[in-house]
């Protein structure tokens, strides 16, 4: 008996709300005493490295022809892709000149991360139980996403602006294309859908579906995107914004008088 989980059973909402409590907590604790540290940042990617390799462990087949890791769990969708982010943040030898990639991963880890354990799980956990170590490794990677989502802002590696915002979003209309083409590449197996670009995370939601077709599903995503991207940078919008108009209009005054 593997105990299956259903969306917002009580256990659901056990894991989900103890993982993303445990994950605030530890960011906010972590970044008032040591403030931004690559060390933490080389932590969490070791967490993710070994994350990673249980995945493989655990999901490998026999095809009959060999041993393979089924597409569907390559790190491409949003939160294994992290691991890519990290590392390169790792090894960046000057994290202060890594503006577009941490205006990139804030939202993103923050947005992905709690998604990645509310709707995915719903599918995850139908056949991943209370009992499956893959449950409690799907959950604790992904608090390390949270967490590393929360710590890169509260611990300011940079002076986030509403640029970061806007930085973000450029990213993300990029990753759009280049995820779409990886989608076509690896289209051989039907279980594939990095970034939920082929279909919705989950049947018959109300909000992200595939009722008028493709193209108005992908006019949903973006539109949650940049939604869900400007409550995350809420606060610089808000501060930054009058600025941006009063340079907008000294920038128009000055074309005018050319």
């Amino acid at each position: 008996m593997s105990y299956q989980i259903t969306l917002l059973s009580g256990m659901h909402v056990l894991f989900l709300s103890v993982t993303t409590i445990i994950a605030i907590i530890l960011a906010v604790i972590i970044s008032k005493k040591i403030g931004f540290s690559k060390k933490t940042v080389w932590i969490c990617l070791i967490i993710g490295l070994l994350c990673e390799l249980e995945k493989i462990m655990f999901f490998m087949e026999d095809t009959g022809f060999g041993y393979r890791l089924p597409a569907e769990h390559i790190p491409l969708n949003m939160c294994p892709f992290q691991i890519f982010l990290i590392f390169a943040l790792a090894v960046s030898p000057d994290v202060k000149k890594r503006v577009t990639l941490i205006s990139y991963m804030y939202p993103t880890m923050l947005v992905g991360g709690f998604f990645g354990i509310f709707l995915p799980s719903i599918l995850f956990l139908g056949a991943h139980g209370v009992y499956d170590f893959a449950t409690y490794r799907y959950f604790f990677y992904h608090g390390m996403v949270i967490f590393m989502g929360f710590y890169l802002y509260l611990s300011k590696p940079i002076e986030f602006t509403i640029k970061s915002y806007g930085l973000c979003i450029v990213g993300l209309a990029l990753t759009v294309f280049v995820f779409i083409w990886l989608n076509a590449f690896f289209g051989w197996d039907n279980t594939v859908n990095f970034w939920f670009l082929a279909r919705p995370p989950a049947p018959n939601l109300p909000i992200i579906n595939v009722k008028y077709g493709w193209p108005a599903y992908l006019l949903q995503l973006a539109f949650l995107a940049v939604v869900l991207v400007a409550a995350c940078y809420i606060r610089e919008i808000i501060r930054d914004t009058p600025q941006l108009i009063r340079s907008i209009k000294v920038r128009l005054g000055k074309k005018r008088e050319e």
